[in-house]
Parts: structure tokens; C-alpha cells; sequence
């Protein structure tokens, strides 16, 4: 059985969650009034802003799979995809939300109950005779995202629609997790034989959850010109965000918990999170040190207000078409 870590008791999370959220956001919100604009495209070589889609969905197709990536990349009103990946047991990288296949994500094609496993305990083409997926969505929109199961993805079958629209971006949130995933070293070599034998020239950004990970990533790029994007805080599936963003915004205000160093630390081009752990003088000071800032969780009208007003050089997204920052700085 897989069992999620617990990080506090359900009850008193959600009380304690709900009262921190309400008060940081007040906080935070208060460190400036005026916008953040997102760095200078001249010195960060992007567009002002990217909007991806979630889990590569516009809204109108599940979460990570193939029909949502076909449908988004010919869409105008995205700049690109965020896909999951995770390895399996050959090493083979499948589009998933989470690290497990779980009766919570998944079914048999026959039907019959099974014990959850881990994605990287068993090979890709036994998953896929096995069983269909869907993943979760943000906090909205869930069941339009979720309602309809699919075949797990290659990322070699991703890239190979991605390709046919290179000026489109494609970010690839690794989930990576001691004990549950393979390791960094086995990713990095993966992404860079599937990003090389499809000749991909799309802009590339590659999240991992760890600071000791990006270099290790890096390493593994070798010559291909990818950006790295370290979360912060780091998260895992079967985490609650709120509760782990609330904590990461407590740090850094009042223990000097510099945003900035991880970045610095860690050599990464981006750092990504939710806003609620950014104040608004942290992100200037990230882009001060030509690092982006990259935002989540943004699936509502008042999330993309506080993304834009942080200037999110990145906002991955499930608002609907056509809400974005106005104006767009």
C-alpha cells in the first residue's frame, strides 16, 4: 500500500491553514503597493510573461494527457504546456501528476480492484495494458480536468506533437522523491535522450524539487539549452500546498529565509511557488539577480491578480481563455 506522509493533523490543518493563508496574504500584500514588473525580456531573453496551460489542459481535455497537448499547442491565447513526469520501471518518462498509480487516479481496464503502486515498480508498457489514469487539477476546475480517464503519455509521444509548434514552451515539472521515484541522475539522462531524439527546439523549462538536484540536471543537459527552475518550497504529491507554502512564507519573513540564496545556491534560472510564500520585494530581488519567478496554483480570478501584481515572469495556469494580467506589463 502507499501511504502519503502526514504533516499535521487533518483538522487542525485546515483551521490552522485557512487562518495562516488569510493573514499572510494581508502581510505580504502590504510589502508594497505598487506592481512588480516581470524582469526585462531583453535581459531574460522571454517574452514579458508566459501563460502555460496545467497540465498541458486548456480546460476542455484531462490533465497530462494527449488530447489536452494537441489541443493547447494550436491555441493562440497559450505560450506554451506544463506536463508531469515521472519514470518508470524501464526508466521510460510517463506524463503523471503523482508518482503512484492509486485507485484515487486510476482503474483497470478490467475492472478489477487492485493494491496501488509505484509508477517507477513497473514497466511502461504494463502500465499501460494495465490501467488508465486521470490526475487531479488546481483547487478549481478539478472535475472538468478529471472527468475522463486516458492512457499514460511518453514524453517521447509529447515531444513529438510539441515539436510540430516550436515556438511554443514546454516545462517539465519532474517529480522527483527519495523512496518513491528514481533518482536524478536516471531523469537527467532520460530528458535528455527524449529531448535529443526529438530534435526539439522549443524553448525547455525543467523543475526539480531539491537545490543539490539542478546542477545534477544540468550536468545531464549537457549541450541542450534548457532553463532549470527550482521549487520553493519543495513539494511532493500527497503534501498539502497551502500548509507547506504558509510555512515557506513564515521562514522567509521572519528568518531571513532569502528566496534569493536558494536560487543563488542552487545555480537555477528560476525559481517557481506559489505567490502567497513571495513578497513583493523578494521577487524584485530575484529579478535583480536576473533569476525568474515563476508562480502555480493560479485558478482564480484572485490568484492571477496577485501573480501579476508579484511579476510572474511564469504563470502556470487554469484559468480559463483569456484572463491574463491586465495590462501586461
Amino acid at each position: 500500500m502507499i501511504t502519503k506522509r502526514a504533516i499535521f493533523p487533518p483538522q487542525a490543518m485546515a483551521l490552522s491553514t485557512t487562518v495562516l493563508l488569510g493573514w499572510l496574504s494581508l502581510m505580504l500584500a502590504g510589502c508594497s503597493l505598487s506592481p512588480v514588473k516581470p524582469l526585462d525580456s531583453e535581459v531574460a531573453s522571454l517574452k514579458s510573461r508566459l501563460y502555460l496551460a496545467h497540465g498541458a489542459s486548456a480546460g476542455d481535455a484531462p490533465l497530462n494527457s494527449l488530447r489536452a497537448i494537441e489541443a493547447t499547442l494550436q491555441r493562440n491565447d497559450y505560450d506554451g504546456i506544463e506536463i508531469d513526469i515521472v519514470l518508470a520501471g524501464d526508466s521510460v518518462p510517463l506524463l503523471a501528476h503523482d508518482p503512484w498509480i492509486s485507485q484515487e487516479n486510476c482503474r483497470r481496464y478490467d475492472g478489477q480492484a487492485f493494491e496501488p503502486v509505484y509508477i517507477r515498480d513497473v514497466y511502461s508498457d504494463e502500465l499501460n495494458e494495465l490501467f488508465e489514469c486521470h490526475f487531479p487539477a488546481g483547487k478549481s476546475g478539478a472535475a472538468e480536468k478529471t472527468s475522463e480517464y486516458h492512457p499514460l503519455v511518453t514524453l517521447a509521444e509529447a515531444l513529438s506533437v510539441a515539436r510540430n509548434y516550436p515556438d511554443k514552451t514546454i516545462y517539465l515539472d519532474l517529480k522527483i522523491q527519495d523512496g518513491v521515484t528514481l533518482d536524478v541522475e536516471e531523469y537527467g539522462a532520460e530528458i535528455f535522450l527524449a529531448l535529443t531524439e526529438q530534435e526539439i527546439e522549443n524553448p525547455v523549462f525543467i523543475e526539480v524539487p531539491e537545490k543539490h538536484q539542478v546542477e545534477k540536471i544540468k550536468h545531464s543537459l549537457e549541450d541542450f539549452n534548457a532553463r532549470i527552475a527550482l521549487s520553493y518550497p519543495a513539494f511532493y504529491a500527497g503534501e498539502d500546498w497551502d500548509y507547506i507554502g504558509a510555512m515557506a512564507a513564515i521562514r522567509t519573513f521572519f528568518f531571513a529565509e532569502n528566496p534569493v540564496d536558494a536560487a543563488q545556491e542552487s545555480n537555477a534560472d528560476v525559481l517557481i511557488g506559489p505567490t502567497i510564500v513571495m513578497s513583493h520585494s523578494s521577487v524584485e530581488k530575484l529579478h535583480q539577480s536576473q533569476v525568474l519567478f515563476g508562480t502555480f496554483l493560479v485558478d482564480d480570478a484572485e490568484s492571477l491578480k496577485s501573480a501579476c501584481n508579484h511579476g510572474a515572469d511564469i504563470i502556470i495556469t487554469d484559468i480559463p481563455v483569456g484572463q491574463r494580467c491586465e495590462p501586461d506589463l
